[in-house]
């Protein structure tokens, strides 16, 4: 008889990132002037989950590194989705460009730009379930 090769299919990571929107504010607590937050859901929608999920923002325009531009969770479990709020140090009145970096592990799973964030309070406000794990929503 003759061996044959089976091919070993891995489980797939696959992420998904929906930048709900900005808005700018003042941060005090930080010692910073403006902000800018930005609102993003990140789905899981591949077969395994995700241990120490990670989402960083960053801006063209960031200054000092703000306590809140990377958000941890432990576990992102597949088919499962989290609202997150980042926010970096921005310039004041400046357009901001951002970029969202999603990882797992310590290993970069995606990375979205987006040149023109829009403002979320014209679109419904920011979420309420920041930092909630749920199902996917359709």
């Amino acid at each position: 008889s003759t061996a044959t090769e089976t091919p070993i299919q891995a489980p797939a990571q696959a992420v998904a990132v929906d930048i709900l929107g900005c808005n700018t504010s003042i941060d005090i607590l930080n010692g910073m002037g403006e902000v800018t937050n930005a609102y993003v859901t990140v789905k899981n929608t591949g077969t395994v989950d995700l241990p120490k999920a990670c989402t960083l923002l960053r801006a063209i325009d960031e200054g000092r590194a703000h306590p809140d531009k990377e958000v941890c969770v432990d576990n992102l479990p597949t088919q499962n989705q989290v609202n997150l709020k980042l926010t970096v140090d921005s310039t004041y009145r400046q357009d901001t460009i951002i970029q969202v970096d999603v990882t797992s592990n310590g290993g970069i799973l995606l990375r979205v730009d987006k040149q023109s964030c829009r403002d979320i309070s014209l679109f419904g406000g920011a979420p309420t379930d920041i930092g909630v794990i749920k199902p996917i929503q359709p």
